[in-house]
């Protein structure tokens, strides 16, 4: 048991020190600067609202093509929130712990309508290009793009390799053929941060309604 009343193992606590001041001075070093707290929570939360906006702008960049919308499930979302001040790359590490690779699918309006309907049943997921409203666990007035969802059209997404292969019963997406940027979705975190502060830009808290919740 590790508590109080217990001694530090200083003959461990040796061997410890040089690796954990090593990665600190890694992990300490921030990449941008918030204004704000920001909250996972289900449904349109800051934290996840900021997370597929990077996401979805670092993916346009990896793929040079234009990109529709993005989404992240939200227990893949690893820390409850960012504090307000420097956010570091070692929260980025925390907050997105898992190597999962940025992939880009070509994906028909029929499995998207499908797809929106299965994250409104989870209570709905954060996105970014998109926006639905969620009423009895189902979705509607899903838009992707500023336009309503056409059923006929087909779209360009940006998830990671996880959900494409029908990770969390995303089991709609996993017989689409995706290609990968080689990317990891906390590659585009963490280099989207680093252009947002070399622009001289905060992370400021963003609620605008692109996950609504109808009673």
């Amino acid at each position: 048991k590790i508590d109080a009343q217990n001694p530090v193992d200083e003959k461990m606590w040796s061997e410890i020190l040089p690796y954990k001041d090593s990665l600190d001075k890694t992990a300490n070093v921030p990449l941008a600067i918030s204004d704000t707290i920001l909250t996972k929570t289900a449904g349109e939360s800051d934290l996840g609202n900021l997370m597929c906006d990077l996401v979805l702008k670092k993916s346009r960049d990896y793929c040079n093509c234009q990109v529709d919308f993005t989404f992240l499930n939200t227990g893949g979302i690893r820390l409850p929130n960012l504090p307000k001040g420097n956010i570091t790359l070692g929260q980025m590490i925390e907050l997105m712990p898992f190597d999962n690779r940025v992939t880009i699918m070509n994906v028909s309006g029929k499995t998207l309508d499908t797809l929106f309907n299965y994250m409104a049943s989870k209570g709905g997921w954060p996105v970014s290009g998109a926006r639905y409203k969620i009423k009895n666990k189902s979705a509607f007035a899903v838009e992707i793009n500023n336009a309503p969802l056409d059923v006929n059209k087909n779209y360009v997404l940006a998830v990671s390799d996880y959900l494409a292969q029908g990770g969390d019963n995303c089991d709609m997406l996993k017989q689409i053929p995706f290609t990968d940027t080689k990317k990891t979705l906390r590659d585009a975190l963490i280099e989207g941060l680093k252009e947002m502060n070399a622009r001289g830009e905060h992370v400021k808290s963003i609620i605008d309604g692109r996950v609504q919740k109808i009673e």
